[in-house]
């Protein structure tokens, strides 16, 4: 029979740490709350970001760097005219 005739295995479960992701554009408001909530972030383009931590906090997203991820909790993301932010579950 060889290897033509095998079942493939099937993947379960989620594979890596980051499963799922939001893309938050320019001129957005997003929540996340409950099992939606963010576990860490990618920043795009952090022109006029504000992310809300989720514990509490704010970071203006002018200091951060574009390409870079930050393992951060992430309950809300409000972005004016310029901005995108990759929020990773």
């Amino acid at each position: 029979m060889g290897i033509v005739g095998r079942t493939p295995p099937s993947v379960r479960g989620n594979l890596g740490t980051y499963n799922n992701s939001t893309t938050v554009a320019s001129s957005t408001t997003v929540a996340f709350s409950g099992s939606n909530e963010g576990r860490a972030f990618l920043v795009g383009n952090a022109s006029n970001v504000v992310i809300h931590c989720s514990n509490g906090g704010t970071i203006d997203a002018d200091g951060l760097l574009a390409g870079t991820f930050y393992p951060i909790g992430v309950k809300k993301v409000a972005i004016g005219a310029t901005g995108v932010i990759y929020v990773l579950r």
